[in-house]
């Protein structure tokens, strides 16, 4: 769903060069707890993924869609930014877009640390 970068070992070496190990730690026991973990990246990716959406007991309202907000501004003369052209409407709305990629790739890296901190299984040697 994410773009991802190719140079995650990189990015875990800058990580680990500003994290003490208290942190460090802490870090790899969020990532373990699946539940915790997901439960904070629908928190945080909240506002993105259900504005404008529908909800049980809730009248619908589109123009809480950021996206649909955005082609409304332009059209609405009650709103601020009437002045927007649409090149300049698609450029917030990729920016939002790499906004989203960005906290995206940001849980990648986390899910690194449940990686980086399980011991590397060994075979055993069935002639000994």
């Amino acid at each position: 769903m994410f773009a991802y970068s190719q140079s995650g070992k990189k990015i875990m070496e800058k990580i680990k060069e500003y994290l003490n190990d208290s942190e460090h730690e802490a870090i790899v026991k969020f990532v373990e707890n699946k539940v915790l973990f997901e439960a904070v990246k629908k928190v945080l990716l909240e506002i993105i993924y259900t504005d404008g959406t529908l909800k049980k007991g809730i009248p619908s309202d589109p123009s809480k869609n950021y996206a649909f907000t955005l082609a409304a501004v332009k059209r609405d003369p009650r709103m601020v930014h009437t002045h927007l052209t649409n090149e300049q409407i698609g450029a917030d709305l990729c920016a939002v877009w790499e906004g989203v990629n960005l906290v995206g790739n940001g849980f990648k890296e986390l899910e690194r640390f449940k990686e980086a901190s399980e011991p590397s299984k060994q075979r055993e040697n069935p002639g000994r």
